[in-house]
């Protein structure tokens, strides 16, 4: 799943015609947002095993508000005890 994210069009890249400057700018972009990607998909990761590791808990969360408060699961077990 990863690699579809972060994946990179290699073919677009090789055709373009740019100064090593602009390259060096491009990588470095390119750096930057693989890294962004790469950050995310561990937040997304966190959140999906907290959910599967404490579905009670976040069940009677949902049962007393009505909805989790926002950045609840990205702050793990202690987020949840927390929101409760």
């Amino acid at each position: 799943m990863s690699l579809a994210v972060i994946n990179v069009h290699q073919d677009e890249l090789a055709n373009e015609h740019t100064t090593p400057s602009s390259n060096i700018l491009a990588n470095r972009h390119r750096r930057l947002v693989i890294k962004k990607k790469v950050i995310a998909i561990g937040k997304l990761s966190r959140q999906l095993s907290v959910l599967r590791e404490n579905p009670e808990m976040v069940k009677e969360i949902k049962n007393m508000n009505g909805k989790l408060p926002v950045g609840t699961l990205a702050h793990g077990e202690q987020g949840l005890r927390q929101g409760m």
